[in-house]
């Protein structure tokens, strides 16, 4: 009886000490998130909508100043590896185009959502670049550049560095937002500030548990009038009439409302 007393005290000890073990992780756990958003309190954000931590941000912008440079005069020997800056600056535009990391629409927003077709240009472009300075084709790498110019490469580029995360967008957008555990149930609305702030505003709601995360953008002239062109294209889909969630496929959606942005002449190219 004694020894049985004696392992349920211990059984029961190494329980609470587990368990102050798992609290501390989680305390750790929270803090990394806390350092990662730069703010004093937990943050909601989705798949993708991850905000960069500083020292990456540093790495990114210095990549694209050291590839605009060696743009502008590829004849000019750098002090760098121009190649491992060419790879990291590929690396962002390859985030757009898989939306396979948690941080591809910050990446996507940074730069001011370039076409997609054209980010593909410019990843094979980039691999085309990187693989005749590797191999000392100067001559060659300079017409690449060439062909680099005649795609907004650099427009984009100087969105990226120029970006604010504080600062107030000037254009209007429909967007897209669901989440990772539900990706046919879509909240579709209108903002006409910055599409990320919209977003953490929405998790920051009283009742959402798991956050929403942005997946498109369009950009267009009037967000009001374009909203309720496309709430009312996707009306059969709709939850609720006082709700802006639909329950639809997310690339019909994507087609159904570029299309009707189109033809109503609302969708706004600026690139």
């Amino acid at each position: 009886m004694y020894e049985m007393k004696n392992t349920k005290i211990v059984t029961f000890d190494r329980l609470v000490d587990n368990i102050r073990k798992l609290e501390k992780s989680w305390l750790v756990i929270i803090r990394y998130f806390e350092e990662l958003s730069g703010m004093g309190e937990m943050q909601k954000w989705g798949f993708g909508a991850a905000p960069f931590r500083p020292d990456t941000l540093n790495k990114n912008r210095t990549a694209l100043k050291y590839l605009l440079s060696y743009i502008d005069n590829p004849l000019i020997k750098k002090n760098i590896d121009i190649c491992t800056e060419i790879s990291i600056v590929k690396g962002l535009f390859n985030r757009i185009i898989r939306q396979d990391q948690w941080d591809w629409f910050t990446v996507y927003m940074y730069f001011d959502y370039p076409n997609n077709q054209e980010s593909v240009t410019i990843v094979k472009l980039l691999t085309a670049l990187r693989f005749a300075i590797k191999n000392g084709r100067l001559e060659e790498a300079k017409k690449i550049t060439l062909h680099i110019h005649k795609t907004n490469f650099i427009s984009y580029s100087n969105n990226f560095l120029e970006f604010n995360i504080n600062s107030d967008d000037t254009d209007e957008y429909i967007y897209i937002l669901s989440r990772k555990e539900e990706k046919d149930l879509l909240k579709i609305g209108m903002t006409t500030r910055n599409v990320l702030k919209r977003c953490q505003e929405i998790n920051s709601a009283t009742g959402v548990v798991f956050p929403y995360s942005p997946r498109k953008v369009f950009r267009v002239k009037d967000s009001k009038e374009a909203e309720r062109i496309v709430h009312e294209v996707l009306g059969e889909y709709r939850i609720r009439a006082d709700r802006e969630f639909f329950r639809c496929d997310y690339s019909m959606a994507c087609e159904l409302i570029e299309g009707c942005l189109q033809e109503g002449e609302l969708i706004y190219y600026k690139y």
